[in-house]
C-alpha cells in the first residue's frame, strides 16, 4: 500500500526507512516519522494491514521506535511515530512561532492525537493500533477519553473538531490549517498534501448518528461508520503508563511533585536533570543494555531543552489526567465495542505490573494485562523482538480478512 502520508509533491518516494514529517494541528507543528511496509505481500491472506501509531515517553524522540517499526515493516504493517510537543521535530517552547504554552497541554495534545489517527485512518481505509508508551500512554489514554466521550455523546464530534481557535490561530501561509482534518507537512519542502475523507470514514448525519444507549439504532450500517469517525483506532495498546490521580488528594500530591520536577529542571538546565532522572529507580534495568543502547538513549534525552521539560511536566503531567475511575471506565466502555485495549509491562517494573494488576481487577478482564519477561519500564526497548512480536499479535486480530471469492 503506497500511503498518501508519505508523498512528496504528489508523487510517491521510493521505498521509506523512517521519514520524518510534520503535522499541523490548530497551528502547532507535531513530528512524525514514518516507516512504510517493505513487504506488502507478507500480509496474510492479501489483507490490508493495519497500521500503527506509536507515542514515544518523556524526553524521547520518534527514534526511540526505530527497531520495533523496522521489524513490524518487514512484515507489512506501516508505521507512524507521532511526537508529543516539544520533543525530537515538534515545537518547542522556545521556538519563536509556538503558539503558546497551551500547545503542551494533555488534553491539547490528546485532541492532536486523535486527529492524526484519523488521518492515518482516511488515507489507510482501516483505523490504526494506537500505541503509547509511557507519557505517551498518557496521550494515548487521554485520547481513549475523549473517543469514549464522542461514543457517549452519540458520536458527536464537536469536542475533537479540528476548529481553528484565537490562542492556535494559523501563523501565515505555511501555517495553513486543514479544516477537516489536519495538514500533513512534508519535513524538507513543507508542501502541503491534500488529504481525502473516504466512504468509510465520512461522517453520519445527526439524525443517524451513533447511539451508544441503542435508543436511536436506526441503522447498524450508518452506526458502524459513526462509530469509525468517533473512535478512529482499530485498537490501543498502553505500555508501562499511569491512570491517572485515585482522588483529588493524589491529584494535588502528583501536581506538586512535577511542579517540583518543573522547577528543578529550569535551574539545573537538561543535562543535569537528564544525568539524574536516568539515575531514578525506575530506569534501573536498562543499566544492562548495551553501552551502544545506553549511549544513544542519553543522546536522546539531552536533545530537549529545560523549558519544554518543564512545560511537560507543568501541563502534561498525570496530575493532568482524568481520574482512575473515568479512564478504566473508558477503557472498558471501548472494548465493549469492539476496540480490543491491552495493557503491558515489564516484569521487573514493581510499579506499573501494581497497575496492571489493578486495570486487571477493575476491569474485570475487559482490559488484556500482560507482563513481558526480563524487561523493566521501557519494554520496546528492552525486549524489542518481544513487544514487536505483541504488536504483530495485535494487528493481526484487527487486520479486515479478505472476503471470500
Amino acid at each position: 500500500m503506497a500511503s498518501e502520508v508519505l508523498k512528496k509533491g504528489g508523487e510517491v518516494t521510493g521505498e521509506v526507512w523512517g521519514e520524518t514529517r510534520g503535522f499541523d494541528f490548530e497551528g502547532m507543528r507535531f513530528g512524525v516519522k514514518a516507516w512504510r511496509a517493505s513487504a506488502p505481500d507478507a500480509r496474510k491472506g492479501g489483507a490490508l494491514s493495519v497500521p500503527i501509531v506509536l507515542v514515544h515517553g518523556f524526553a524521547q524522540q520518534a527514534s526511540t521506535w526505530d527497531k520495533v517499526a523496522l521489524s513490524l515493516s518487514r512484515t507489512g504493517v506501516e508505521c507512524f511515530a507521532f511526537e508529543l510537543a516539544g520533543h525530537g521535530k515538534s515545537a518547542r517552547s522556545t521556538v519563536g512561532d509556538v503558539p503558546g504554552r497551551e500547545a503542551f497541554d494533555l488534553g491539547f495534545q490528546a485532541q492532536a492525537l486523535l486527529a492524526f489517527c484519523r488521518v492515518v485512518a482516511r488515507d489507510a481505509g482501516v483505523a490504526p493500533v494506537l500505541v503509547g508508551y509511557s507519557m505517551g500512554g498518557r496521550v494515548a489514554l487521554q485520547t481513549a477519553c475523549l473517543a469514549a466521550d464522542d461514543l457517549r455523546d452519540g458520536g458527536d464530534l464537536d469536542r475533537t473538531a479540528l476548529r481553528s481557535s484565537a490562542a492556535f490561530a494559523p501563523r501565515g501561509r505555511d501555517r495553513r490549517l486543514d479544516a477537516v482534518a489536519g495538514d500533513l507537512w512534508d519535513g524538507d519542502r513543507f508542501g502541503r498534501i491534500s488529504l481525502r475523507s473516504s466512504a468509510a470514514f465520512a461522517p453520519c448525519d445527526r439524525a443517524r448518528r451513533l447511539d451508544v444507549a441503542g435508543a436511536c439504532q436506526r441503522d447498524a450500517t450508518a452506526n458502524a461508520a459513526r462509530m469509525s469517525v468517533a473512535v478512529p483506532f482499530s485498537a490501543l495498546v498502553l505500555e508501562s503508563a499511569g491512570l491517572g490521580p485515585v482522588d483529588d488528594a493524589a491529584r494535588e500530591a502528583l501536581r506538586e511533585r512535577n511542579f517540583a520536577w518543573a522547577a528543578r529542571v529550569r535551574g539545573e538546565g537538561a543535562s543535569a536533570f537528564m544525568d539524574w532522572w536516568a539515575g531514578l529507580p525506575l530506569f534501573e534495568s536498562q543499566q544492562y543494555l548495551s553501552a551502544d543502547q545506553r549511549e544513544r538513549l542519553r543522546a536522546g534525552r539531552l536533545a530537549n531543552d529545560a523549558e519544554s521539560l518543564a512545560l511537560s511536566f507543568e501541563r502534561a503531567g498525570a496530575h493532568a489526567m482524568s481520574s482512575q475511575g473515568e479512564s478504566i471506565r473508558a477503557l472498558c466502555e471501548l472494548a465493549a465495542k469492539g476496540i480490543p485495549v491491552s495493557y503491558l509491562a515489564g516484569e521487573l517494573d514493581a510499579k506499573y505490573c501494581k497497575v496492571a494488576s489493578t486495570l486487571q481487577a477493575e476491569s474485570q478482564g475487559a482490559v488484556s494485562c500482560r507482563v513481558a519477561p526480563a524487561a523493566g519500564h521501557n519494554i520496546h526497548l528492552e525486549q524489542p523482538e518481544v513487544f514487536a512480536s505483541i504488536l504483530e499479535e495485535v494487528v493481526e486480530s484487527c487486520t479486515p480478512k479478505p472476503a471470500a471469492p
